[in-house]
């Protein structure tokens, strides 16, 4: 009597409430990418269906839309090949860093994450907390240039003590100052893995941050690599600085490029590097020592004062020292050909060097000599040269045998020929002035050998005289 109608259409109408998944059987997460980006209405990334492919993204300075992080970060969650995200200098939201920890909580096979200059901020440190804590596969992570200041470090730092991968660390330019001196006492402490960590450009100079850093270091046994360039260091933590070094840490590279290092600093620093057993990397450059700086940190690494320092590299870029340094440069170059020192240079290493007074007195002769009108007067100063004996001899014995050799030379020239050959007890060095001669004139050869003239018979001539005047008569 009353027959079941037809579905008015219910079940249709439920199932669009629910979001419809698709199911993706590749494993590099391009399909997925290009759908979600259309649901989205985002202008899609055409590179991307090739770099999926390989083990890198690389979008750096691409200019890409904070929204598109997300079909990336569930692309690389089924992607089996990506190993590398390069998103440095595009500036991310807060909801971007939510999908990037998402993608670190979820992907076991990304482990490098560069976000250097994309300016996450505090809000979006604090979003990788549990990314950083619970991840396994990553390795190096940076955040270089991203203004997390000390609001969004305290969160970095606390999950670091629960990361048990991250080996490289990299916060550069992050206006990280004296409020951080305690999350950075717990990263250096804490973290069991962390090899490599870049703090520059940052304003960690303040003496009560160094004793709570030097603290950390006491504790840590994996940092090898510490950068603390540009970070205005000067007198106040040059104790602690010392009392580092002193005590021989694992850190193998130390960066401590453009600071506030002055000589008294580099003096008393000095005294620490000398006993020093395990640095390798020291960098010095861009600081405003002097002499006086550099010649005590180049004595400190002499093989007298540090025979057990490993030390391989010293960086004094724009560093200039004095000429009283080549002799503790010679000692190392002799003794440590290892110990590479780059210097900026050595001020005043220089020799004047004028003209060679003996050539052109020598020149002048040979001149003077040849230089009367009349041919019979003229002499080869060189001739007279290989005449002389290899003995000193006084100036007067000199001119007596110029004149005896018939030299037209000036009484100047001869003045100045006896200064510039002159040998002990104001004598003339006959031997000197021979070799300086023939080493500017190799090709000089003694005058040719004339042959005796035949003497004439008086008596033999008169008879052949008369015998023709008797002919032609």
């Amino acid at each position: 009597m009353c027959p079941v109608p037809d579905d008015p259409g219910l079940i249709p109408a439920f199932w669009t409430i629910q979001e419809h998944r698709t199911a993706y059987a590749d494993e590099d997460g391009i399909e997925m990418f290009f759908d979600l980006v259309n649901m989205s209405n985002i202008r899609p990334i055409k590179a991307l269906e090739d770099m999926l492919l390989t083990e890198k993204i690389n979008l750096q300075y691409y200019g890409i839309n904070s929204r598109v992080v997300r079909p990336l970060c569930e692309a690389l969650t089924r992607n089996v090949f990506v190993n590398t995200v390069n998103l440095t200098g595009n500036w991310l939201s807060e909801d971007a860093c939510y999908h990037l920890n998402d993608l670190l909580l979820r992907n076991n096979i990304v482990h490098t994450l560069l976000l250097a200059g994309c300016k996450i901020g505090p809000g979006g440190a604090a979003k990788f907390y549990d990314g950083i804590s619970e991840t396994t596969t990553l390795k190096t992570l940076d955040l270089s240039d991203c203004n997390i200041r000390s609001e969004g470090f305290d969160p970095i730092a606390r999950a670091m003590c629960n990361n048990e991968s991250i080996e490289t660390l990299l916060l550069n330019n992050n206006n990280l100052d004296e409020t951080c001196a305690d999350g950075l006492q717990k990263l250096i402490s804490c973290s069991s893995t962390l090899q490599r960590l870049g703090l520059s450009w940052n304003s960690l100079y303040p003496a009560d941050l160094w004793r709570k850093l030097l603290k950390g270091f006491e504790e840590n046994e994996t940092l090898i690599d510490l950068d603390l360039s540009w970070n205005a260091l000067g007198k106040e933590c040059v104790p602690h600085l010392r009392r580092l070094l002193l005590r021989s840490p694992p850190l193998k590279k130390l960066n401590l490029n453009g600071n506030r290092f002055y000589d008294e600093d580099v003096v008393f620093l000095a005294r620490g590097l000398s006993r020093n057993e395990r640095l390798e990397e020291l960098y010095m450059g861009n600081n405003p020592m002097k002499g006086e700086g550099t010649l005590a940190l180049i004595k400190a690494l002499t093989p007298d004062r540090a025979p057990n320092s490993p030390l391989r590299l010293l960086d004094l870029t724009n560093v200039w020292a004095q000429k009283n340094i080549i002799p503790e440069l010679e000692k190392i170059r002799n003794n440590k050909p290892w110990l590479d020192i780059r210097l900026g240079g050595i001020l005043s290493n220089y020799k004047l060097k004028g003209p060679d007074v003996q050539a052109i007195l020598l020149k002048r002769a040979n001149y003077e000599a040849m230089k009367p009108k009349r041919k019979r007067r003229r002499r080869n100063f060189g001739h007279f040269v290989l005449s002389l004996s290899d003995e000193s001899v006084s100036k007067g014995r000199f001119v007596q045998l110029i004149k005896r050799f018939r030299l037209k030379l000036s009484p100047t020239l001869v003045d100045a020929l006896v200064g510039a050959f002159s040998g002990l007890k104001r004598t003339v060095d006959q031997g000197l002035l021979k070799s300086i001669y023939l080493k500017h004139y190799p090709d000089t050869k003694p005058p040719p050998i004339k042959p005796p003239k035949k003497k004439k018979d008086k008596g033999k001539d008169k008879k052949e005289k008369g015998t023709k005047t008797k002919e032609q008569q």
